[in-house]
């Protein structure tokens, strides 16, 4: 049988960077009491972390006083906050979970507005420090998530400029920088603030899709064989390299490769239609008629007005 030779070389697909909520379970619980050592009902715990970017959970405690909540990666630190009208809010900083077993608070006694901290009989109540810059950046950050998930980008990029002029230092502000500048089509300012997430925490890997192309579009072919490099490095068994990796086998001729490559390509990411497409392409190649129509059908299913539609419509006839 004639190949059909007619991919072009392999184009690298990337993908904008994605909060991971990948890790071990944590779990904690406690209790709110009152200056009298009863519980206080109806009291708002709200659980942030800079370390994800649109994390934000909030729990209410019960009529007893007590509360629970679940993080699916204790391996961060977490700030805790307690809140309830006509008490003075608790804050209790960066939190480490166990991993192991249930971590239990000790118990929160919370005041109302009106009483006088503890040993100071009379006293008017005392003023709360100013929040530190850093306290700032984090309320300034978590602004900035809620309007990212309302839609709001330029409200959410004025809030992270703020973070980050108030805390230099907080790499998943500079990473949400350059995921909203990328989406603006903003490519040189998107590498300056994924460089800046990158050189405060490597592990920022998600990064790496959206430097290569920002520089791949900014007209920087060495920068964006470096990034690529990388990002091929650190998502080695993403759909998307995988299927590079099926573009490439089939360039060459590969076929029985390319097919076992693009198989694991459809079966991780079943509305991949390009890979539908190619994976039809490498069945036909093999003389496999059924395979090939059925993922060459699948291309038309999911993109019936693609760019390899009419191609095609022209080989479905011949798989029969």
């Amino acid at each position: 049988m004639k190949t059909l030779f007619g991919i072009v070389a392999a184009v690298t697909i990337v993908l904008l960077a994605a909060p991971a909520y990948a890790g071990i379970q944590g779990r904690a619980t406690g209790k709110v009491l009152d200056s009298a050592g009863k519980p206080v009902e109806g009291v708002t715990l709200t659980v942030t972390t800079p370390g994800l970017r649109n994390f934000k959970l909030s729990v209410t405690t019960k009529k007893d006083g007590s509360y629970g909540f679940i993080v699916n990666d204790a391996t961060l630190l977490y700030d805790v906050k307690f809140e309830k009208e006509g008490y003075r809010p608790i804050g209790l900083g960066k939190q480490k979970l166990s991993t192991i077993e249930v971590t239990t608070f000790p118990n929160q006694t919370m005041l109302k507005t009106s009483e006088a901290p503890a040993g100071v009989a009379g006293a008017a109540p005392a003023k709360q420090a100013p929040p530190s810059a850093s306290e700032q950046a984090a309320v300034a950050y978590n602004a900035a998530v809620d309007l990212l998930n309302a839609g709001d980008k330029a409200g959410a990029e004025a809030k992270l400029k703020e973070a980050v002029a108030k805390n230099p230092d907080l790499p998943q502000a500079w990473n949400a920088l350059a995921t909203v500048a990328y989406e603006n089509k903003e490519y040189a300012q998107a590498l300056e603030y994924g460089q800046k997430a990158l050189d405060l925490d490597p592990t920022e890997t998600g990064l790496y899709g959206i430097m290569t192309d920002s520089a791949e579009k900014s007209g920087d072919k060495t920068a964006a064989a470096e990034w690529r490099k990388k990002y091929e490095e650190t998502h080695a068994d993403s759909p998307e390299i995988l299927y590079n990796k099926g573009v490439d086998a089939y360039n060459k001729g590969k076929m029985k490769d390319a097919e076992a490559t693009l198989q694991k390509v459809v079966e991780a990411k079943p509305d991949f239609a390009m890979a539908h497409y190619l994976l039809g392409m490498t069945s036909f190649n093999l003389n496999k008629k059924a395979q090939a129509r059925e993922h060459l059908q699948k291309y038309l299913d999911l993109e019936p007005n693609g760019k390899e539609a009419a191609t095609v419509k022209e080989i479905l006839p011949l798989t029969k």
